[in-house]
């Protein structure tokens, strides 16, 4: 119960820090958003931790790990299993890489998501 209250808060903190992130990239320090207007001390520090070094470096080395990914998954927050279900229950023959294919692909080469199952 506790890992997955745990799991929770730490999705709804990450979501709040990236929907101030996303707010500081557009207006910097200029407009505090609709949440923290009356905490204006809360958005001075969100301000100063985004124009921290530390942070500045972790995004930088982020956005370029993001750019090397292989295989992108592309099906939102639904687990690939409800697909493996969904074609067994259509008479699929190979359920589990037809899930797989439409989960994933790559940047570059769309078939790749086929060549990755069989290394």
């Amino acid at each position: 119960m506790w890992v997955l209250l745990e799991d929770k808060a730490s999705t709804i903190y990450r979501d709040w820090k990236g929907d101030f992130s996303r707010h500081y990239k557009e207006y910097e320090r200029e407009t505090i958003p609709a949440d923290l207007i009356h905490r204006k001390d809360e958005w001075d520090w969100l301000c100063w931790h985004f124009e921290s070094p530390d942070f500045k470096t972790r995004s930088a080395a982020n956005m370029t790990n993001r750019g090397k990914k292989e295989l992108k998954h592309h099906t939102g927050r639904l687990p690939i299993i409800y697909r493996v279900v969904h074609h067994k229950e259509k008479g699929e023959e190979f359920p589990v890489i037809l899930a797989y294919t439409e989960t994933y692909d790559t940047v570059n080469d769309p078939k790749a998501a086929n060549k990755n199952l069989v290394s």
